[in-house]
C-alpha cells in the first residue's frame, strides 16, 4: 500500500509553496528551504495535473528540470529520481535542452513518448504521499524546526 501524506505535512508544503510562488512572481529570491519546496512541489503539481510529466517539462524552466533528479536524490527519494530521470530521457532523447527557448521547440512528443511519460507519471503518483512526507520533514530540518 502506498504511503499516505499527513494533513500537517500537506498544509505545511502548501503554505510554503504559496509564499514561494508570491516571491518568485515578484522576482524575489528564495532561501534554500523554500526553493526546495518550490521545486519539488512544482514537480508534484505538474505531474499530478493529469497531463503527466508533459506539463512539468512544458512549464518549468530548464534550470529547474536539469537539477530535479539531484534534488530528489538529495532528499533520499532515489525511486522518484529514477522515474524522473527516465521521463527526462523519454522527453528529451537527445539530451537536456540548454535553454528554455530550445526546450519549447522540443515539447511536441510522439504518441509513443506521450504513452511512456503517462506510464511513468502513474508510477510517480503512487509515491505522492512519501514525497510529501519526506519534503516536509526535510523542510523542517533545514529551518531548524525538528
Amino acid at each position: 500500500m502506498a504511503e499516505q501524506s499527513t494533513e500537517e505535512n500537506e498544509k505545511l508544503i502548501q503554505e510554503v509553496y504559496t509564499a514561494a510562488m508570491t516571491r518568485v512572481h515578484s522576482d524575489q529570491s528564495l532561501e534554500e528551504p523554500e526553493r526546495l519546496v518550490w521545486e519539488i512541489e512544482g514537480l508534484l503539481q505538474e505531474v499530478n495535473s493529469g497531463a503527466s510529466y508533459e506539463q512539468y517539462f512544458r512549464w518549468r524552466p530548464v534550470s529547474e528540470i536539469s537539477g530535479i533528479v539531484a534534488r530528489l536524490n538529495g532528499l533520499g527519494l532515489p525511486e522518484v529520481a529514477k522515474l524522473t530521470q527516465r521521463a527526462i530521457d523519454v522527453a528529451f532523447p537527445r539530451g537536456m535542452p540548454q535553454t528554455d527557448k530550445e526546450k519549447d521547440g522540443l515539447t511536441d512528443w510522439s504518441e509513443a513518448q506521450e504513452t511512456e511519460l503517462s506510464q511513468l507519471a502513474d508510477q510517480f503518483t503512487d509515491l505522492n504521499g512519501r514525497i510529501a512526507n519526506v519534503l516536509a520533514t526535510r523542510y523542517r530540518q533545514l529551518r531548524g524546526d525538528h
